[in-house]
């Protein structure tokens, strides 16, 4: 029974299945407010009674009868003693609750972030590679360590992840052949699905021997697959800048199907990634995959195997009919 000597019957609509649960409605009043609040802590349960209304007795037989109906469990002595362990229990329920939201919200900006991650692989003269590096990563310490081993960065650039891998020379160096292929897969195998963009650095002068070698010691591990995947970055002198090129610096461009880039020290990290995505929307976002460099491993031995076939079948003696 309300104030106003609406009984329950009458108001069927405020109430759940049975009597004695309401789902209360919003209030003008302050004093309705401060009332849902209350009943809100104790599970909605409650019962509303007219202290003017004559037909009290009735109003407290049916209060009788609705919490004999709810059956409660008596408040005993080892729920008061378990009171405060619950609570302590809710709150850090609670706090458990929060941290899932908070983990959650980051594996989906993760999830969003490798959605459109960029995967680079640095090649070339190492302190024009560590240049590079810390130009892309926005570092104010140097950005590469000389290493023969394969290092990968990340970093986060206009909400993109840019995964950044400097190959080791591959020319003039200690490593065997056989680290130098360990190597080469390794760095793509670091770029999950597969690198997108491999950066040769240049400097803006005649190309000496040791970058003309390494150049072609690149082109022949990756072979030709690689060229469309190559950006070739030429690094400026602030004091001396031009755009035009010499004639070997222009050979290695075409060689490469022209695509290149000036950088020096006031170069925007933003225009180099546009030039760097839209070559990756022109290769329709196809990677150079640890697949692709296996398949062409395996093109390499082939060929390699018919070469020695040849030469054994050339120098075989006359009248020799064993075939090795």
């Amino acid at each position: 029974m309300y104030e106003d000597g609406t009984s329950v019957d009458e108001d069927p609509e405020n109430f759940d299945q049975k009597w004695g649960r309401k789902t209360y409605q919003s209030s003008k009043t302050t004093s309705d407010r401060e009332s849902q609040s209350v009943v809100s802590l104790y599970g909605s349960w409650y019962f509303v009674m007219g202290l003017k209304d004559q037909r009290n007795s009735e109003q407290i037989a049916k209060f009788l009868d609705a919490t004999d109906s709810l059956k409660p469990e008596p408040y005993s002595l080892q729920m008061y003693m378990r009171a405060p362990e619950k609570r302590v229990r809710d709150e850090l329920e609670e706090k458990l609750r929060v941290k899932d939201n908070e983990i959650n919200e980051l594996q989906k900006k993760i999830r969003t972030l490798e959605c459109v991650k960029l995967n680079l692989v640095l090649c070339g003269n190492e302190g024009l590679k560590s240049f590079t590096s810390t130009l892309i990563l926005n570092q104010s310490e140097k950005g590469s360590v000389f290493s023969s081993e394969c290092v990968r960065r990340d970093v986060e650039l206009h909400g993109r992840l840019i995964s950044l891998v400097e190959l080791p020379a591959l020319f003039n160096t200690q490593l065997s052949e056989e680290e130098v292929m360990r190597q080469t897969h390794r760095c793509v195998s670091l770029c999950d699905p597969g690198v997108h963009v491999f950066i040769i650095i240049i400097p803006d002068a005649p190309l000496n021997n040791e970058d003309k070698a390494e150049i072609e010691e690149i082109q022949r591990i990756f072979s030709s697959r690689i060229n469309k995947h190559i950006m070739i970055l030429i690094k400026q002198n602030s004091e001396h800048q031009t755009a035009e090129l010499n004639e070997e610096t222009q050979s290695v461009i075409e060689r490469f199907g022209g695509r290149h880039q000036f950088i020096d020290l006031n170069t925007q990290v933003s225009e180099l990634m546009e030039k760097l995505e839209q070559m990756v929307e022109e290769n329709n976002g196809v990677c150079f995959s640890t697949e692709t460099l296996m398949e062409t491993q395996m093109l390499k031995f082939k060929e390699m195997k018919k070469r020695i076939h040849s030469l054994e079948t050339l120098f075989q003696p006359q009248g020799n009919n064993l075939k090795i």
